[in-house]
C-alpha cells in the first residue's frame, strides 16, 4: 500500500532542501556581484591598482562617465604600458609611435580627466595630437619633423570687407609660421575728387584718376601655411573683419553779435553863406559881342570877414552826423545856426548753424555751411614780366571737423574741430579773415549733449571829438566836442549731440526725407497762385484727393490740366498711367510712351532714343 504519510514527509523536505538552496545560490550571486563591483567601478579616494588589470580579459573597460579619475601604477611603470592602461580606461584609441619609450617618474594619479593624464605620462619629452577616432604619440623630434614637412602646407583665400587687404596681412603675420607666405591684393583708390576738372590732355571730371583697370573686387589675401596656421589665421580674420560702429554728431553753432553805439555832438554855425574859408579866386574879363563883363580880383579870408562878406570862416562843423539818423535838434536866427545831434544804435546778431554728419569710427567727418572766397596770390616779377599769382581760396562760414573714436562702454572720444569766420578783400585783394575756432579732444556718452562755451569777445570804443581847450570847459564845452561810444558783444556756443549708430534704421533717415518733403510743399505755398508750377501743383493735389476718394474721372481731368501747364510733371504721369492700368487695362498698351518703346525696340534692336 502506499504510505501517506512517508510521501507527505518526504515532499516536505524535498521543499525545505529547494528553498535554502535558493537562498544559497541568491548569496552566493550577490557576492560576486559585490566583489565586480568593487572591480569595475573603483572609488577613487581608495585608488585603483590599474597595473594589476588584465586588459585582455575587458576588466579594464570602466565607464567614468566624464568624471575624474583616480589611477595608480606600479613603481617603475614603462609610458607604453600607462597609455594601455588610459586606452583602457578612458576607451580611446591611443596609437604610439615606435620611438615612444620609457619609465614613470611617478606610480599614482589622484582625481585627473584624460589630457592631465597624457599630460602627466608623456611629460616634455613626447607629443599627441587627435586625429579622427585616433590618438597619435610621437616623440618631440618625430612631432617637429610632421609639423614642418612641406606636403602639410596648403593654402586659402580670404575675402575681406571692412578692413584692408594690407591691415590684414599685419594682423595675421605673428600666427603664421616662418615658412608661411601671405599675398595681397592691389590697394583700392582712398580718395574721392573734388571736382575742379583735370589737367590731362582727355579731359576728365575732378582731380582724381577715376576709372582705371584697378581690381573692382572686394581686397583678399591669400596665405599658404600649414592648415593649424591658417586656422588661426581664419580666427584674426573673423575677428577684425566686422561692420564697424558709425557716429551720428549733430552740432549746433550759435553765434550771437551785439553791438551797441551811441553818439552826441553839436554843430554851431556862427556866420552863414557860401564862402569858403580859402577868400575867392579872381576871375577874368569876358567879352562877349559889344557887352563887357568884367573880371574881379582874389580876396582872402580875412579881406572878406573885413568887408563884411558871410562865409564859413567861423563854423564848428563835423561833431554831429551831418543828414544822420536819430534825434537831430536845432535852432537858426539870420547868420547863426545851432544842431545838437542823438542816436543810439543796438545791433543783435544771431547765426544758427545745425549741421549733422555721420562719420565711420576712427575716420574723419568735415561740414562746411559757407562760402570759398576767392583771391588772387602776389604778383611776382621776374625779368621784368610780371607775373599774376594764383588763385587761391579761403573757406569762410561755419565748418566742423571731428574725429570719433569708440569705446566699449557706451562713450565716444573726439578730436573736435569747429569755426565760424568771415573774410573781406582788403585793398591789395589779400582777405582779412574774422574767426572764432578752438581745437579739443573731449569725451563724450552716446546721447548725451556737451556744450562747449566762453568763445566770447567784448570791445568797448570810446571816441571824443574836441577843439582844443574849448572843448574841455566845464557845462559849456559840450557845444564844442562829441562823443561816439561803441559796445560789441560776440559769443560763441557750441553744442554736440553724439549718437552711437549700429544700423542705417538709427539715423531716423525717414523722418529727416519727411521733414525735407514738408520744406518743399512750404516753400511751393509761397510762389504765387497765377504761376505756372503753382497752377501745375494745385492741379495734381486735386487730382490725387479724387484719386483717393474713388472718383478717377475728376482726376483724370485735372491731370490734363497738371500736363499742360508742366508736360514733364513725372508724378503727374504716374498717376495717370496708373488710372489708366486700373479703369481701362486694355488701353495700356496704347500709351504714347509705352507704343513709342515698343516700336523703337523693335526697328533699333537695343538701341533706343532717350
Amino acid at each position: 500500500m502506499y504510505d501517506d504519510k512517508n510521501s507527505n514527509s518526504k515532499t516536505k523536505m524535498g521543499k525545505h532542501l529547494f528553498v535554502w538552496g535558493f537562498v544559497l545560490i541568491v548569496a552566493a550571486a550577490i557576492a560576486v556581484a559585490d566583489i565586480g563591483q568593487d572591480q569595475m567601478f573603483p572609488q577613487a579616494d581608495e585608488g585603483f591598482d590599474a597595473a594589476n588589470i588584465d586588459v585582455s580579459s575587458g576588466q579594464a573597460d570602466v565607464s567614468i562617465g566624464g568624471t575624474l579619475q583616480s589611477i595608480k601604477f606600479n613603481k617603475d611603470e614603462g609610458i607604453k604600458e600607462a597609455l594601455r592602461i588610459l586606452n583602457a580606461l578612458y576607451q580611446k584609441n591611443i596609437v604610439p609611435s615606435p620611438r615612444v619609450d620609457g619609465v614613470l617618474g611617478f606610480t599614482t594619479l589622484k582625481n585627473v580627466t584624460f589630457d592631465d593624464a597624457m599630460d602627466a605620462i608623456l611629460g616634455e619629452n613626447f607629443k599627441y595630437e587627435q586625429k579622427g577616432n585616433l590618438i597619435k604619440v610621437y616623440t618631440k623630434d618625430e612631432y617637429q619633423k610632421i609639423k614642418e614637412d612641406k606636403d602639410r602646407m596648403i593654402y586659402e583665400v580670404f575675402t575681406l570687407y571692412y578692413i584692408t587687404a594690407e591691415e590684414a596681412r599685419k594682423l595675421i603675420t605673428p600666427v603664421l609660421s616662418k615658412a608661411g607666405l601671405v599675398e595681397i591684393s592691389t590697394a583700392a583708390e582712398t580718395e574721392i575728387s573734388s571736382g575742379g576738372g583735370s589737367t590731362g590732355s582727355g579731359g576728365s571730371i575732378g582731380s582724381g584718376g577715376g576709372g582705371g583697370d584697378s581690381m573692382a573686387l572686394h581686397d583678399t589675401v591669400v596665405v599658404y601655411d600649414y592648415p593649424e596656421n591658417i586656422a588661426d589665421a581664419k580666427g584674426v580674420i573673423k575677428y577684425v573683419d566686422v561692420r564697424p560702429k558709425q557716429v551720428l554728431v549733430e552740432a549746433t553753432i550759435l553765434g550771437v553779435l551785439l553791438t551797441e553805439g551811441m553818439e552826441l555832438g553839436v554843430d554851431l554855425n556862427f556866420v552863414g553863406g557860401g564862402t569858403a574859408l580859402d577868400g575867392t579866386a579872381a576871375t577874368d574879363t569876358l567879352v562877349a559881342g559889344s557887352e563887357i563883363d568884367r573880371g574881379t580880383e582874389a580876396t582872402s579870408p580875412i579881406v572878406a570877414i573885413a568887408d563884411g562878406v558871410p562865409g564859413s570862416a567861423l563854423e564848428i562843423f563835423g561833431f554831429a552826423t551831418a543828414g544822420g539818423d536819430g534825434l537831430r535838434v536845432g535852432v537858426k536866427s539870420g547868420d547863426i545856426a545851432a544842431f545838437i545831434t542823438a542816436l543810439e544804435t543796438v545791433t543783435d546778431t544771431t547765426v544758427i548753424a545745425n549741421p549733422k554728419i555721420l562719420a565711420v569710427n576712427k575716420q574723419e567727418g568735415c561740414v562746411l555751411i559757407g562760402r570759398n572766397l576767392g583771391y588772387r596770390s602776389s604778383t611776382s616779377i621776374s625779368e621784368g614780366v610780371a607775373t599774376q599769382g594764383e588763385v587761391k581760396f579761403l573757406q569762410t562760414g561755419t565748418q566742423l571737423i571731428f574725429r570719433p573714436y569708440i569705446a566699449n562702454d557706451g562713450y565716444i572720444r573726439m578730436d573736435i574741430y569747429p569755426k565760424d569766420s568771415t573774410a573781406e578783400l582788403n585793398e591789395d585783394g589779400v582777405p582779412d579773415e574774422t574767426t572764432t575756432e578752438l581745437k579739443t579732444n573731449i569725451l563724450v556718452k552716446d546721447g548725451e549733449t556737451i556744450v562747449i562755451g566762453g568763445l566770447f569777445r567784448d570791445v568797448v570804443v570810446t571816441s571824443r571829438k574836441q577843439i582844443p581847450l574849448l572843448g574841455d570847459l566845464p557845462l559849456i564845452g559840450a557845444a564844442f566836442r562829441s562823443t561816439n561810444d561803441t559796445t560789441q558783444r560776440q559769443e560763441v556756443i557750441i553744442m554736440l549731440t553724439v549718437h552711437i549708430i549700429d544700423g542705417a534704421d538709427q539715423t531716423r533717415g525717414l523722418e529727416r526725407a519727411a521733414d525735407i518733403s514738408r520744406k518743399r510743399y512750404g516753400a511751393q505755398d509761397g510762389v504765387m497762385w497765377t504761376g505756372r508750377a503753382r497752377l501745375a501743383e494745385d492741379h495734381y493735389e486735386r487730382a490725387a484727393r479724387y484719386y483717393v476718394e474713388g472718383d478717377t474721372e475728376a482726376a483724370m481731368k485735372e491731370l490734363e490740366f497738371v500736363l499742360t501747364y508742366r508736360p514733364t510733371y513725372l508724378e503727374a504721369i504716374r498717376l495717370k498711367e496708373r488710372i489708366i492700368a486700373e479703369t481701362k487695362p486694355d488701353e495700356v498698351e496704347n500709351i504714347e510712351r509705352i507704343l513709342l518703346d515698343n516700336v523703337e525696340r523693335e526697328d533699333t534692336d537695343k538701341w533706343m532714343r532717350r
